[in-house]
C-alpha cells in the first residue's frame, strides 16, 4: 500500500534537531542511515491515514523524561529516499507531516516555507 501526500512546506518551533538527537542511535539502527538533525515540515489539507506497517521505536525514560514511541515509513520525496516519522508525542497537529533524511532537505531541495512537495508513503515490509 502506498500513500501520496501532497503539502506545502511550514517551519517547525526548532525543536525537531532536539528531539532527532535522542532518537538517533534507534534511528540510524532501524533506518540504517544517520538522520540529520531535524525534520522538514510539510503541512497537507487532511491529516493522512499511515500504513498499518511501519518501523517502530517503542516510547522509554531517560533521566525521569519519557519520551514517546515513534513510527517510521520508507517514502520517497523529489526522487529521493527520506522517512516520513509519526512521533505518539507532538505539539503539531495531525495535518503536519514530519519527514526526515541523512541530509538537510531545504538545503538539498532548496525549499523554503510554501513551496509545495510530494511524498510518497510506502508500508514497512522487513
Amino acid at each position: 500500500m502506498s500513500l501520496l501526500l501532497k503539502g506545502r512546506v511550514v517551519s517547525g518551533d526548532k525543536t525537531g534537531a532536539y528531539f532527532i538527537s535522542k532518537y538517533a542511535a534507534k534511528m540510524k539502527a532501524r533506518l540504517g542511515y544517520d538522520p540529520f538533525p531535524g525534520t522538514l515540515n510539510i503541512e497537507v489539507p487532511v491529516a493522512p491515514s499511515f500504513p498499518t506497517r511501519s518501523n517502530f521505536i517503542s516510547s522509554w525514560t531517560d533521566s525521569g523524561k519519557q519520551f514517546g514511541a515513534v513510527w517510521m515509513y520508507p517514502a520517497v520525496m523529489l526522487n529521493t529516499k527520506v522517512t516520513v516519522v509519526v512521533p505518539e508525542l507532538t505539539h503539531h497537529g495531525s495535518k503536519v507531516v514530519e519527514v526526515i533524511s541523512q541530509h538537510c532537505l531545504r538545503a538539498k531541495f532548496h525549499l523554503k516555507d510554501g513551496d509545495y512537495v510530494e511524498v510518497e508513503v510506502e508500508e514497512f515490509t522487513r
